[in-house]
């Protein structure tokens, strides 16, 4: 009898013990539970500097209710825990995301905009891929939106041996936005529409069955562990991105001509090498803001292939494939915008404007055609409102219709005024391409042009291969092949020149 009473004991502690252990999973309230769960997200996978978590809970909860969100802001356990891990034990890694934010936020900003998906959807990149457009998973997601293949080829997004359209940012972001909207129609609640993203509209609507309710903080406990923690890291990020600052996080800030960019459908073959020679971009400029490129080349095709380059050469761009092409005319949308003031060879100039009244400013950069996340980041805005009376630099391209490889400032340069947007401007200057460069200086005696040494990328012949195999295989023509290598057929062995790097 004392044999089986204590049996019954020990079986009721076991029950209440793992009865605890499953409450405590399902609130998700551990951080070693969201240590996993950021590396499974393939967020930032190296431990950085320390920083301290400074905050006390009453300051935290005051910026968390600042901030704008299309899903129901919450300060849990987990979101303090994914704060803590961008702030404290990856911190280097929270760096370079913040700063590639002002190469890829302005592009979701105008694609969100372009088929109605909230703004803030933006930092669902931070957390899928950490603004890393090469990134891959365990599993084979890839990209900024870490689309997985069967995914992906649903939204158009191709894969050969030349192009990785899940890596392309204007491709892969058109079809996220596309993603976003479908599933909102589906779920009509963007948290649902966040949990769909990552584990699959069916798993949630599982989820809405076993629970009976379509809150996501309701459902939670009925979804994988890593789809529990996704909206609360998809608050984190929201939060990082806005208050970094407070932590004494200073991002890797890139330089101009990768914060001001633009696109272009490009439909003819070219290498990297062509863009960069007739923009004047460095080759490596080029290379890192086309990144769904795997061989440095454009290959031709019907549908065409997004080209990023710096906003400030898109004019002499156009110009170039408008000699290449004879199939189509490229033309610059709104060429009135391509204008800017003669300062010689500079890349960029500033002016600086005054505030005359209360203003956001996502506002205030709607007015002038820019992008928020620059207007904060050149005058070190840690808010989202502007004051009257308050200074702000703004930063202008440099246009260039044609380039060639010898400029001279024009001495006492005009600059043109800031157009009317209720605002004051008071100070110009050029300047050096840098977000903190100086005066321009002018140029005395007329600098000659280093030669660039030529290198190809090579292909050996292998047995029974034809120049036709060839050409397709690199997406290039037959008549490119023997012209670069002086000949009319190929032998096994032989090492063609197929294009410049």
């Amino acid at each position: 009898m004392v044999i089986k009473t204590l049996i019954g004991q020990l079986s009721l502690a076991f029950f209440l013990l793992f009865f605890s252990c499953a409450l405590f999973s399902q609130n998700n309230i551990s951080v070693n539970t969201v240590e996993e769960s950021l590396d499974s997200l393939d967020l930032l996978t190296e431990k950085g500097d320390v920083a301290p978590f400074v905050l006390s809970d009453a300051d935290f909860m005051e910026k968390m209710s600042t901030l704008s969100s299309c899903v129901d802001v919450r300060m849990t356990d987990v979101v303090k825990g994914y704060i803590r891990t961008y702030t404290q034990f990856k911190s280097d890694k929270s760096r370079i995301m913040l700063g590639k934010r002002l190469t890829y936020f302005p592009l979701f900003e105008e694609k969100f905009k372009e088929y109605g998906i909230p703004q803030d959807l933006k930092y669902l990149s931070v957390v899928e891929s950490a603004l890393n457009p090469k990134a891959v998973s365990r599993v084979g997601a890839t990209g900024l939106w870490q689309f997985m293949p069967s995914t992906g080829s649903e939204y158009g997004l191709r894969a050969n041996s030349a192009v990785e359209d899940r890596s392309n940012p204007v491709k892969s972001t058109d079809a996220a936005a596309r993603h976003l909207r479908d599933l909102y129609k589906q779920f009509n609640d963007w948290a649902l529409v966040l949990a769909a993203y990552n584990s699959g509209a069916g798993r949630v609507n599982a989820a809405i069955k076993r629970s009976g309710s379509k809150n996501f903080w309701e459902l939670q406990r009925f979804l994988p562990l890593e789809t529990r923690n996704y909206v609360p890291a998809f608050i984190a990020a929201t939060y990082i991105c806005n208050y970094f600052q407070v932590y004494g996080l200073t991002p890797y800030d890139p330089d101009m001509d990768q914060q001001l960019t633009t696109y272009i459908n490009v439909y003819e073959g070219i290498s990297f090498r062509d863009i960069a020679d007739v923009t004047g971009v460095s080759y490596e400029v080029v290379k890192d803001l086309n990144p769904g490129f795997k061989r440095d080349y454009v290959p031709p095709t019907n549908e065409g292939h997004y080209v990023v380059v710096p906003l400030r050469v898109m004019p002499a761009f156009v110009r170039y494939l408008n000699t290449v092409s004879n199939a189509r005319h490229y033309v610059l949308e709104n060429p009135e915008n391509y204008t800017s003031p003669d300062i010689g060879d500079g890349r960029y100039w500033q002016s600086t404007v005054n505030l005359k009244e209360n203003v956001s400013v996502e506002d205030f950069a709607s007015r002038l055609g820019m992008c928020g996340e620059h207007i904060k980041s050149w005058n070190n805005i840690n808010t989202n409102y502007l004051c009257p009376g308050q200074s702000i630099k703004l930063i202008r391209p440099v246009f260039v219709q044609k380039h060639t490889a010898i400029r001279i400032d024009a001495p006492n340069a005009s600059v043109p005024k800031v157009q009317s947007t209720g605002l004051t401007p008071i100070k110009n200057e050029p300047i050096s391409g840098s977000k903190t460069g100086a005066k321009k200086q002018t140029l005395a005696p007329v600098q000659t042009e280093t030669p660039r040494i030529i290198q190809y990328q090579y292909h050996t012949v292998k047995r029974n291969e034809s120049l036709e195999d060839i050409a397709r295989q690199y997406s290039t023509s037959v008549e490119s092949l023997r012209k670069h290598n002086n000949c009319a057929a190929v032998k096994f062995g032989m090492r063609l020149k197929i294009r410049e790097f």
